[in-house]
């Protein structure tokens, strides 16, 4: 008996299997709600931020300054009084140091803004490495008053109020205004020399042992004096530190009142010196 095979189901399958849930219907009630809440937001910000802008309890009241030495107070107050009463946001930092620059002491600074009403400049100051005692065209010192050299190769009249330390004289070189500020600095072929010297002098310690009174730049190179009669030493135009460090080695050796070659690779020569002093 032959048996037939049965007909495949022509049934449709279920549109279950393709549905897709429909996204809820927003509520517009919730999107205006929503919406006027951004909106406060803003408001509370916008209005925020004028009230912080423009709210007397801002304004400033005074502006401080840590201990500096070398700075005219004058000077001081005059550069930073024109930030009294201003509202303490408006007050950048890179407004009080562009006008804290124009005061030839001041190295570097940090502003602090200290609510509601005050301004903090702490800033240090350059210090003073030598006495600059300039010559004229005739080789004659001229006469000016002190004027000192600091680190960035500048040269600033030492501050009238102060007492003019024991610093060396530099004899030798003249100066001249370096820029458009009218900044005075030495002349550009003793500029570099000069400040290396004042680091070697600093990094060896020589003046912690030997009291420095001149130093004298020549055509040879550069003399230090020494004070009382300790001698002269002839460090010529380079390699300051490994030729300080050698006198440093052997000076307990060497008698007072002498010429010390130092410009020598390994050895030091001495004589009587010719003379202490420029």
């Amino acid at each position: 008996m032959a048996v037939e095979p049965a007909e495949k189901s022509q049934e449709r399958p279920s549109a279950r299997g393709f549905a897709m849930r429909r996204p809820p219907r927003r509520s517009r009630r919730r999107i205006l709600w929503r919406s006027g809440l951004a909106m406060l937001v803003v408001a509370i910000l916008v209005g925020g931020g004028w009230w912080l802008l423009n709210a007397p309890q801002f304004a400033v009241e005074r502006v401080e300054s840590g201990a500096y030495r070398f700075t005219s107070r004058e000077q001081l107050q005059q550069v930073l009084s024109v930030f009294l009463g201003r509202n303490i946001w408006r007050v950048s930092s890179g407004e009080v140091t562009d006008a804290m620059t124009e005061l030839p002491w001041v190295r570097d600074l940090r502003v602090i803004r200290r609510l509601p009403a005050t301004i903090e400049v702490d800033f240090r100051e350059w210090r003073p490495l030598l006495v600059v005692a300039p010559v004229d065209g005739g080789g004659q010192r001229a006469e000016e008053p002190p004027q000192v050299l600091v680190a960035d190769g500048r040269v600033l009249p030492f501050p009238d109020h102060l007492a003019l330390a024991g610093l060396p004289v530099l004899v030798g070189v003249s100066w001249a205004g370096g820029n458009d500020s009218g900044d005075r600095r030495l002349d550009v072929q003793h500029a570099g020399a000069v400040l290396d010297l004042v680091s070697a002098m600093e990094d060896t310690g020589l003046e912690s042992v030997s009291p420095v009174d001149f130093l004298i730049a020549k055509a040879e190179g550069f003399t230090i004096v020494l004070q009382a009669g300790g001698g002269n030493l002839l460090v010529g135009r380079e390699e300051f530190a490994s030729r300080l460090n050698r006198y440093m080695a052997a000076r307990q050796h060497l008698a007072r009142g002498l010429d010390v070659d130092l410009r020598f690779a390994d050895r030091i020569t001495c004589k009587p010196a010719a003379s202490g002093g420029p």
